[in-house]
């Protein structure tokens, strides 16, 4: 009993000193020893990582020193007599044989225990203090990164006897991570990028050849002949490093960099429109605009091309605007696909390949119907259900063209990927006249994309379109079926 109870007090002891119900902490040290080890002044925060951009070539310095400090909790305290301090790595290994001083606890003394190689990740080293107030130690360490890893430090403090100290007692600090220095981000979404949806609309003579404004169009920033349809960025980390000698990235290292968007521009690009990078939210003063000359007129589906300037994170992107030409030119529908290219400097940096991104698309004013449970022909010939959809033109002139657009799919063809934007079906249907879609008609033009939700659209006023759906069953029974979403069902809106 009388055994017991004295290894009982020797905890408590330990405990007191160490602190309760705490924990030591693993940081960067606010100032390096030497001026070119690696501390918080390079990382931005006693926490934080020293971030090397992936996209760097360099493999020279291969290491450096890393400026960290084990803290006790406040009021805690290395207890009398010896300590140890395991120090442990992920991600890297020691440059070089660690020295006794690689770990300095002012008011105790240290010394190298065991480990701590070249090429090891393990290291203990040996605390003894006399009871003096002994609460921290600074350590610095020669650490060499794996090819492409990232790195993180652990400290285990432990008394001569295995016991905690500061519970718990490990403490783990990132000291390298990886990051992509250089970016390319593409702003396509309503309310930001794109300041509003963009579509032509039927309310004008000739049709489609403004856009709408208004409520859920064109709004502030746009007009009824000016559409912004995205903003691009090409944003440079310059809080990254491209080496371990703590050379940073910076705005120059992008040697070059250009903009190709391919749409359909045949509105733009008459005498006095345009589609360029905007000078408005421009990411600097360098940023160069490029129209589409008048001569490209005749062309369906141009390119642009236009140089882009790097910019730091919080700069806004070089927004792209389309001006109608002044003649009232009717505004096509359009995906707008943007390639941003860049180089970065050789000598630093292996090349990347090109960011794919998407604008807004330009759409036209319209009628669109949802028509549910539609199959295709694969699933036709496995149920012996078809579909047919009748749209009527109740107008004196002819409508616009006729689109379909898988909305969402099961059991489709292997490999099928949804048509991104909305496929034309008929180039109009006749004044006062019809047009039939089947089921084969839908899968010649979306694929094999089994059984889901179809929206058809016609440019043209809903109050001039008639739209039923049937489907004929294995047994040879006819069934109309209604159309819409869930919420068009219960305003009994399904059908124009």
């Amino acid at each position: 009993m009388t055994k017991n109870v004295l290894l009982a007090a020797t905890a408590v002891s330990v405990m007191a000193f160490a602190g309760a119900a705490s924990a030591h902490t693993l940081t960067y040290r606010a100032a390096p020893t030497v001026a070119s080890h690696i501390s918080a002044i390079e990382t931005g925060g006693a926490t934080a990582p020293y971030k090397l951009a992936i996209e760097s070539s360099l493999t020279t310095p291969a290491f450096n020193t890393f400026a960290l400090v084990s803290t006790l909790s406040a009021g805690s305290q290395f207890p009398s007599g010896n300590n140890f301090v395991q120090i442990d790595l992920v991600g890297g290994t020691f440059n070089s044989g660690l020295a006794s001083s690689a770990v300095v606890a002012p008011g105790c003394t240290s010394v190298l225990s065991s480990g701590g190689t070249a090429g090891s990740t393990t290291a203990k080293f040996l605390v003894s203090s006399a009871g003096g107030g002994c609460n921290l130690a600074n350590l610095d360490l020669p650490i060499k990164p794996n090819a492409g890893s990232e790195v993180s430090v652990t400290t285990t403090l432990t008394t001569e006897a295995g016991a905690p100290i500061d519970p718990p007692s490990a403490a783990t600090l990132k000291i390298i991570s990886r990051v992509d220095a250089f970016k390319v981000v593409f702003d396509s979404a309503i309310g930001g990028g794109a300041l509003g949806d963009t579509f032509a609309t039927l309310t004008v003579n000739p049709v489609y050849t403004t856009f709408k404004v208004g409520a859920d169009a064109h709004g502030v920033g746009e007009t009824a002949t000016v559409g912004q349809l995205g903003t691009i960025k090409l944003v440079v980390d310059t809080d990254a490093y491209k080496d371990l000698a703590k050379n940073a990235v910076v705005l120059g290292d992008v040697t070059e960099a250009g903009v190709t968007i391919d749409g359909n521009y045949n509105a733009f690009n008459g005498a006095g429109g345009s589609a360029a990078l905007g000078t408005a939210m421009t990411i600097n003063s360098g940023a160069t605009q490029a129209s589409l000359a008048s001569s490209l007129a005749v062309a369906t589906s141009l390119v642009m091309e236009a140089s882009l300037v790097p910019a730091a994170p919080a700069v806004s992107g070089v927004p792209f605007i389309v001006t109608r030409e002044t003649a009232a030119t009717a505004i096509p529908t359009s995906t707008y696909k943007a390639s941003v290219s860049y180089k970065l400097d050789a000598a630093s940096y292996n090349q990347e390949g090109p960011a794919l991104g998407d604008l807004e698309s330009i759409g036209r004013d319209g009628t669109n119907v949802v028509f549910p449970w539609m199959n295709s022909t694969a699933i036709q010939g496995a149920t012996g259900t078809s579909n047919i959809i009748r749209l009527g033109n109740i107008a004196g002139a002819a409508t616009g063209p006729v689109y379909a657009q898988v909305l969402n799919s099961v059991n489709a063809g292997a490999g099928y990927t949804p048509a991104a934007a909305p496929v034309q079906v008929f180039p109009s249907i006749a004044a006062n006249g019809e047009r039939v879609i089947n089921t084969a008609t839908l899968t010649t033009a979306l694929g094999e994309f089994g059984r889901g939700d179809v929206q058809i659209s016609v440019e043209a006023p809903s109050n001039t379109v008639t739209a039923r759906r049937y489907a004929t069953l294995a047994n040879g029974s006819v069934t109309e079926l209604n159309s819409g979403t869930v919420a068009s069902d219960q305003n009994q809106v399904n059908v124009p």
